[in-house]
């Protein structure tokens, strides 16, 4: 890299000597015309191989593969076309699919309450709870059955709660899914297989 920085200074050098010499012949200019026009042939002639040397510092350099020189970077920096900038393209974000809701619908106080699978239902102890309904889009609703885990409803509909009012109070402890006999799942089934389960939070 040394070597092409030397060449570089010895070209600016040559080019400074023939624009000096320009600078003398119009001075002499003024005292014999024709060493004028002999100093300005030579000092252009310099000017010249100045330029082209350090044109050729720089063709040597580029087949190096090193960074060409100052001069020759802000050449090609005001030669080069400047290119346009691309427009980031906008991402574009597509909409979710409708999901079509599987809820577990109970009453609590005359306001249904919908539930989704691992939700919780946190309803003071002692409060009615009405099983109201269970949505599995398109399953027929006498395919499913909605049980709360803990409650003995009608003894004929094995698992099946749904349009019972369930006093809180009343559930069986030992179904309850901790030791502290508060929590409580409600089930929705088709068959044998449970779709989704909820649970019901007993408060005190």
């Amino acid at each position: 890299q040394m070597e092409f920085e030397i060449g570089y200074l010895l070209a600016l050098l040559v080019v400074g000597m023939g624009v000096l010499g320009i600078i003398l012949a119009l001075a002499i200019n003024e005292i014999n015309r024709s060493k004028f026009i002999i100093s300005l042939i030579l000092s252009i002639i310099i000017l010249a191989l100045g330029g082209y040397y350090y044109h050729l510092v720089g063709l040597y350099q580029s087949k190096a593969g090193k960074t060409t020189g100052p001069l020759n970077q802000a050449l090609l920096r005001i030669c080069r076309p400047k290119l346009a900038r691309p427009i980031p393209e906008k991402e574009v974000v597509l909409p979710e699919p409708n999901v079509p809701a599987i809820d577990i619908i109970v009453n609590v106080e005359g306001k249904n309450i919908f539930l989704k699978d691992q939700e919780h239902l946190k309803i003071k102890k002692g409060k009615k709870l009405k099983i109201v309904d269970g949505i599995l889009p398109g399953v027929e609703k006498n395919l499913i059955r909605v049980n709360l885990v803990g409650f003995i409803g009608n003894p004929k509909l094995e698992g099946e709660d749904r349009g019972c009012e369930i006093d809180t109070s009343l559930l069986l402890k030992r179904y309850a899914v901790n030791k502290e006999g508060t929590c409580y799942k409600i089930e929705m089934l088709k068959g044998k297989e449970v779709v989704i389960t909820a649970y019901v939070d007993l408060i005190e």
